[in-house]
């Protein structure tokens, strides 16, 4: 926590002998000093910023010196000439931090004292900021993710929990799911071009292999130009009838292809081809 997130500087802060009584610079809200102080415009009374806006929401317009209305205003110049005169000790001073700074600069050095503490999100322990990052790099607390297996653990728990072992097995154990996931789909979209051919027996008997299964648009040169680059909803409601291939190609929204896309494209293209081998047959 620094100054800015306090309602007032405790005067037992104040280091040095400023010439002048202090009391005369205290918060009539907090009791402490004054901290970027605002003032009423009726009774001129000066405050801390954040002790009269927390004041106000409980008491709307009215100030703490009964006046009227309150209406805010700076805070008057001789009372932020003597605040600007007084030497400050660091709000870390318990965590170590020495410094005397001036008022003015008070919170910019709290912001980037290296003696405030932060929280390890591992062993949850407050750690000072100069501290910090060497205590992260060896916390044995801190949670791990192995770039390879994808395996998340402690790095106290690393002899027991991911070894060398455990990481192979583990990306076997992944590429065996991905495996079997990509054998299911290429097994559902055997059954799809075996239907197409039913439909229409001129399609020529093809074999889907894991080369066809590539979705980046730079490799799509074995596609029509008038299939590349359309969007399609689905191969189920294409193969019903010959008639959805016009409607298709009014699509003309380009898109990212998928690895199921790319397939489905190369499927339409079959059909299409088909499809026109048997109308020319028929004009002749």
């Amino acid at each position: 926590m620094t100054s800015t997130q306090q309602t007032g500087v405790p005067f037992e802060r104040i280091r040095g002998s400023p010439g002048f009584n202090v009391n005369n610079l205290e918060c009539s809200i907090c009791h402490e000093l004054l901290w970027k102080p605002v003032a009423c415009r009726t009774c001129e009374t000066p405050f801390c910023s954040t002790c009269i806006n927390q004041w106000l929401i409980n008491h709307p317009n009215q100030c703490p010196n009964q006046c009227q209305i309150f209406a805010e205003r700076k805070c008057p110049p001789f009372i932020v000439k003597l605040l600007s005169q007084l030497q400050i000790a660091c709000f870390y001073q318990s965590t170590g931090c020495n410094e005397i700074i001036s008022y003015e600069g008070l919170d910019k050095h709290e912001i980037e004292c290296n003696f405030q503490s932060q929280q390890c999100p591992g062993c949850q322990l407050q750690i000072i900021k100069e501290d910090f990052d060497n205590h992260i790099s060896n916390c044995t607390s801190i949670e791990l993710t192995c770039q390879d297996c994808k395996i998340v653990y402690k790095r106290g728990d690393a002899d027991r929990k991911h070894t060398e072992n455990i990481c192979l097995k583990e990306q076997l154990r992944q590429l065996r799911d991905e495996y079997k996931e990509n054998k299911r789909e290429m097994h559902e979209l055997t059954l799809q071009l075996h239907e197409m051919r039913l439909l229409n027996p001129l399609i020529k008997k093809i074999r889907i292999t894991f080369d066809d299964l590539d979705g980046t648009l730079d490799k799509l040169s074995c596609i029509s130009a008038e299939y590349r680059g359309l969007k399609w909803t689905g191969i189920s409601s294409m193969h019903k009838s010959k008639k959805i291939f016009p409607l298709f190609r009014q699509r003309n929204q380009i898109v990212s292809l998928d690895r199921k896309e790319f397939i489905e494209i190369k499927l339409i293209e079959i059909a299409a081809l088909a499809d026109k081998c048997d109308t020319s047959k028929h004009q002749q």
